[in-house]
This record gives C-alpha cells, sequence and structure tokens, in this order.
C-alpha cells in the first residue's frame, strides 16, 4: 500500500477529511510503522503532539489485517478506544482501499453483564436492596450488549451480575449461547482489527505462557501499542500478586448470602479474625508504603507467615467444606458453590505467593492509600523488572509489535524504554510536533526561586508565584502539581484569592471537571497525575500550564527504591539511568497539555528553578519543544498582552 497515496496533501484522507491538514511527520511514522509490518521486526515510534499517529498506526495495522494477519491495538485509556472506535475506524472503513475489515472492541470480563450471576443474585433476592434495581432489570431485558458503559445510572450491585473467571462455567452455562462476553470473543474471532488495553492484553500473555490454548484473545499477527510509556507500569501489575484487606470479607459474603447450604460458622468466624490479624500487621505502619522488610523490624516475621499459613489452611478447608455441600437436585446452587470454590483456592494460592514466593526477582511491599476513604491496605508481590519476562513473552513470540506514544524518548533516544521494556533492536523514529512552538508557546521558569527542597515557605512562594501568572493569563490555566500534598497547600493559599472560578481534582469526576473548565471560559483547574496526560483541551480556555517542579518520583517508594538499589548494585548510575528519563517524559506529558492546534498560543511555567541553574535542568529543557524561553515574569505579561516595562 501506499502511504503517500493515502497520507498525502491529495491523498485519500485529504479527499474525505474536512479541515485536513498535510504532516510529513505522519508518513514518516507510518512509513516506519509499515516497513516494521512488512518485515516482521518491532517498532518503537515516538510521534509529538499534532503528528495524528491514530492514522500513522491504524493506516499500516489494516493493511497489514487485510492480508489475512488480524492486528490487535492496545490503549491504555479508555477514552483512546473510544476514539479508535467511534471516530477513526469508522471514517477508515469508508475509505480504505482493498476488502472492507472489521473492527472489535475488547474488553474484560468485569466490564459485562453475567446472566447466570444476574439470574442467581435476582431470585434470591441479593439484589433487592438497590434503589436502581427497576432501571436495572429494565437494561438487562434490553441490553444487546450487557456493556457496563450502557448504564446511565449507579447500581451498586454490579460486581455481583458481572462475569468473572471464577464463576464463570463456559460452554456448560445454560446461557451461554446468549453470554455477552463470549459473544464479544466470537467477534472478535471474525475480526480483522482488535482494540484492546494493555492489561487485557498483557493478562493474554501471561495466560498463554502458562498453556497456549487458554488465552483471552484470538490468535493475531502483530500488535501495535499506542499510550506505551504505561507498558512497563501495567504489566509490572499484570505479573505481581496483590491482596487486599477486603478480599476475604467480600468472599465471606458472597458465601453468608448463598442460601441452602450449611458451614461451620466456627471456620468463618476464625477466617475473619486472621485476616484481621494479618493486615493489622501491616495497617499499623505509620507510612503510606512500606517494604515487608521494614514491617519485620517491628513485628516478628514468623508470627505475621504463621498468621498468613493459617489463614491458607482456614481458605482451603473452606473450601473443602463448600465441595461437602448437598446439591443433589439443585444445579443452580452448584452453579454458585463451583464458583465460590474457585474463589477460595485462588485466594489461598495468592495469600502463598505473596508470603512464600521464591521467583527470583520479585520484592514484597504494602501500600495503604491516602486516596481512598475507608482505610484500605494492598499486598504486593512485585517483579523488580518486566524487561525479561516481556522479552520471553512477548518481543519472541510475536511477529511485530510497535510501541508508540507522544512521550518514549529521553534525551534525544529510545535507550531508556527499551531497556526497562526489554525491547531488542528495532525499527525507530522520533516525529517532532508540527505545530509552531516558538511562535506559540512561551517556557517560563522563575530563576529567583530557592530548590523546592530548600525553603520552608515553599508552598507560600509557589502560591504567590502561580497567583501572578494566573492574573497575568486572565485564568485559562491548569495547574498541575507532583503531590496531593503541594496541590492542597497551594490551593488552600488561592482558593478565596483568585478572581476566576477555582475547580480542583477530586470534587468530582474528570470528566466532570473538565466541562465545567469549557463552560467557564476563564476558569483554574488544580490538578495532579491524571490531568499530566489524555486530556485535550483546546482554544483559549486553557492558555496557561503551570508545573509546580520537576515531576521525578519519590525515591523511597518502595517500587522506586527495589529499582534504585538493583542499579545502584549492579555499578550503575541510578539518577541518569532510571530518575531523569523518568521525569523527561512525564515533564514532555504535562507540556503537552498546552499546544493542542496549530491555533493554540499559551505559556507553560515551570517553577522549579533547577532547570536554570542545574546541569541536567538544561538538558529537560533541551529536549523540550523548542520555544521562547524567559526567567522574567514581566515577559509572560507582555506574551499575553498585559502593559509591564519589564519585558
Amino acid at each position: 500500500m501506499n502511504i503517500e497515496k493515502m497520507l498525502g496533501p491529495k491523498g485519500i484522507v485529504a479527499g474525505h477529511l474536512q479541515g485536513y491538514e498535510f504532516r510529513p511527520q505522519q508518513i514518516e511514522a507510518a512509513l516506519a510503522i509499515e516497513r516494521a509490518l512488512n518485515s516482521k521486526r518491532h517498532c518503537i515510534v515516538e510521534a509529538g503532539t499534532g503528528v495524528g499517529k491514530s492514522m500513522a498506526y491504524l493506516i499500516p495495522a489494516i493493511h497489514h489485517a487485510q492480508s489475512g494477519k488480524k492486528v490487535v491495538i492496545s490503549t491504555f485509556t479508555i477514552y483512546l478506544q473510544s476514539q479508535l472506535m467511534n471516530k477513526d475506524i469508522p471514517f477508515l472503513q469508508g475509505i480504505m482501499p482493498g476488502r472492507k475489515f472489521k473492527a472489535v472492541l475488547m474488553k474484560g470480563r468485569s466490564n459485562y453483564l453475567c446472566l447466570n450471576n444476574y439470574d442467581a443474585e435476582l431470585s434470591q433476592l441479593y439484589l433487592v436492596g438497590d434503589a436502581n434495581l427497576d432501571k436495572m432489570q429494565k437494561w438487562a431485558r434490553e441490553t444487546e450488549t450487557g456493556d457496563l458503559t450502557e448504564l446511565d445510572f449507579q447500581f451498586s450491585g454490579w460486581s455481583d451480575v458481572c462475569a468473572d473467571q471464577d464463576r464463570c462455567h463456559g460452554q456448560q452455562c445454560r446461557h451461554f449461547g446468549k453470554c455477552f462476553y463470549f459473544k464479544m470473543r466470537r467477534e472478535a474471532q471474525e475480526a480483522d482489527i482488535i482494540i484492546t488495553n494493555h492489561s487485557l492484553f498483557l493478562s493474554d500473555l501471561a495466560i498463554r505462557a502458562e498453556d497456549p490454548k487458554m488465552g483471552l484473545l484470538p490468535d493475531y499477527g502483530a500488535v501495535i501499542f499506542d499510550e506505551a510509556h504505561h507498558l512497563e507500569d501495567v504489566a509490572t501489575k499484570v505479573y505481581g500478586v496483590e491482596f487486599s484487606n477486603y478480599r476475604v470479607p467480600t468472599l465471606l459474603n458472597r458465601i453468608r448470602r448463598t442460601k441452602g447450604i450449611g458451614l461451620d460458622p466456627g471456620r468463618i468466624e476464625s477466617i475473619e479474625h486472621l485476616n484481621q490479624d494479618l493486615f493489622d500487621v501491616f495497617t499499623r505502619m505509620s507510612k503510606q508504603e512500606f517494604f515487608f522488610s521494614e514491617v519485620y523490624q517491628r513485628e516478628d516475621q514468623s508470627m505475621v507467615e504463621s498468621v498468613a499459613k493459617m489463614l491458607g489452611a482456614q481458605l482451603d478447608g473452606l473450601r473443602g467444606e463448600l465441595c461437602d455441600q448437598d446439591t443433589l437436585g439443585r444445579p443452580e446452587l452448584e452453579e454458585r458453590l463451583t464458583g465460590l470454590r474457585r474463589m477460595c483456592a485462588r485466594a489461598k494460592d495468592e495469600l502463598g505467593s505473596l508470603f512464600f514466593g521464591t521467583a527470583e526477582g520479585y520484592f514484597r511491599w504494602g501500600e495503604k492509600p491516602a486516596s481512598m476513604k475507608a482505610q484500605s491496605c494492598f499486598l504486593r508481590y512485585t517483579p523488580l523488572s518486566v524487561a525479561q519476562i516481556l522479552a520471553d513473552g512477548l518481543w519472541k513470540d510475536t511477529d511485530s509489535a510497535v510501541c508508540t506514544s507522544a512521550t518514549l524518548s529521553n534525551s534525544g533516544t529510545f535507550s531508556y524504554i527499551k531497556a526497562r521494556l526489554g525491547m531488542p533492536e528495532c525499527v525507530e523514529a522520533i516525529e517532532d510536533s508540527p505545530f509552531d512552538f516558538e511562535r506559540q508557546c512561551m517556557l517560563y521558569v522563575p530563576k529567583h526561586l530557592p530548590f523546592p527542597s530548600d525553603s520552608p515557605d515553599y508552598a507560600d512562594m509557589v502560591a504567590d508565584e502561580i497567583e501572578g501568572l494566573v492574573r497575568a493569563s486572565a485564568g485559562r490555566a491548569f495547574l498541575l502539581f507532583t503531590s496531593y500534598r503541594m496541590m492542597n497547600a497551594v490551593h488552600e493559599r488561592l482558593r478565596d484569592k483568585l478572581p476566576y472560578m477555582v475547580l480542583k481534582q477530586g470534587e468530582m469526576s474528570n470528566e466532570a471537571l473538565i466541562e465545567r473548565f469549557l463552560e467557564e471560559g476563564n476558569a483554574c483547574l488544580f490538578g495532579v497525575h491524571s490531568f499530566w496526560e489524555g486530556v485535550d483541551v483546546r482554544g483559549e480556555a486553557l492558555s496557561l500550564v503551570v508545573i509546580d517542579k520537576l515531576p521525578f518520583a519519590v525515591p523511597d517508594s518502595p517500587v522506586n527504591k527495589a529499582r534504585v538499589d538493583a542499579i545502584t548494585e549492579s555499578g550503575g548510575d541510578w539518577f541518569r539511568e532510571f530518575s531523569m528519563p523518568q521525569a523527561q517524559m512525564r515533564l514532555k506529558q504535562g507540556f503537552g497539555r498546552l499546544i493542542r492546534t496549530k491555533e493554540d498560543r499559551g505559556v507553560v511555567a515551570i517553577l522549579d528553578s533547577r532547570l536554570a541553574k542545574k546541569s541536567y535542568g538544561r538538558e529537560f529543557v533541551r529536549f523540550l519543544p523548542k520555544c521562547q524561553v524567559t526567567v522574567k515574569i514581566g515577559a509572560v505579561r507582555y506574551f499575553f498582552g498585559c502593559e509591564d516595562d519589564e519585558a
């Protein structure tokens, strides 16, 4: 297929897409991907804002699939999946030469209604307490997809009626012919293009490593990872073990709600107490994140492991009791008990891995998330690196895998991301944004500020700096922070001082915050992690992006410390090899919120004087989009048209 014929200034896309803008960078990205697919090689492509990377990979992917080689496209966010399925793919289905192609969106089981679970819960009156039960019943009768995203109301019992692997009876289920989840999988078998997410794709990869016949996805010839900068984090989670303090209570609640069985009440009570005793040890830690080794400095390790072993034994005994129940003439009960037995077995096995696993290169740690209202605790058994896992399971066994994102390189190379992912030599391309950043954008770095860790009054200084910037831009600002602590501190100082609507992450859903931001026209939005990427606000409503400091990861968090220690022990430079590349990629994501079209114009302010005073700071600036750079607030005022003789 001729990429130029599709994407050139007089190509097929230009002839059908209103307002089409020719971008040579898009063609170069598409050619690199096409070359990799055709030669069965892997590929990594960074495509800056405005390149149009979706079209750059969709067109060669579709052509590849038209030749009979199914292609999977994996994303991190639901937003991008929606854009691909509802906008980009329907457009290309109407104009692509060659045979017609079919695309299907594949989601995880929990996104679909399970008719068997729904019938069981409804017949036993387990759902009667939900205020929206009538709406749920109407939807269950009418839906053709069973997809959770169709619900325009909250339903508290969704976890009880959705599909899950423990309670699934496959072809033995009386609803198998109508099953929404398996209907989706059958459609995927017939599709040319499969859209999915990183978590499902990597879960399929992990399952295939154990049994090639048990994969979740159909066989495919190539995979394209968009938003590939998230791949390492998702793989780390998929190939690890996570066990929360509400895992066992959820299981016991389901057992209690199962009518017609008789269990030893002493065992149920024992399991509850053991689970409580086990997690009490970890919730007593004052730190939000901690290694197991830190816990064992104040607690008897043998005692903790003994409790974990007893809990596993009791879960196994509970599974045995569920096997001994009399279900003669009660097939519905037998189906429910089968699922509960699997849940007991899975909990026991994962608890065993968590405390007694011996896999090489794994470490144990815990977290008490401050963002969750209830006192939640998560215990994790995590791989130190996924490089070898992916080298063996992905790069070796897949004909062609493509990684793409707007932020994959650091200091002009892919060395960091390739090392973290275990990626071999491959086709590489870095395509810069086609926007005129020197005309459209100014970078402001207040050189007069102290380093973030050098002053106890730093939050006051940041607040003062932000107030001056926001008044110069007349609002219209994203204020991005590297921590909730700093966001809340600055918000507290400015919420009643700024003459514009002030919005803060957490006050409502992110979608609702963006909607209010756009409606207002001159609002100021305080945000942390989720507003650094994936948010596309175009036009004058967003004219200022402020970043409080360089986004270095917290050095003493267990995951980072474990990886930093591993680099140091091997004789490497943890700052240059790990910390700095991460921060460079993250900073580019935050910077990229501002200029989204060729008409956009504004200022990015990074309130970290290390950019101007440290040698590594200059390297950060060097690999940001080339734009005007100033250390004077007067230049910012002048940029926004304010009268100021300091400009």
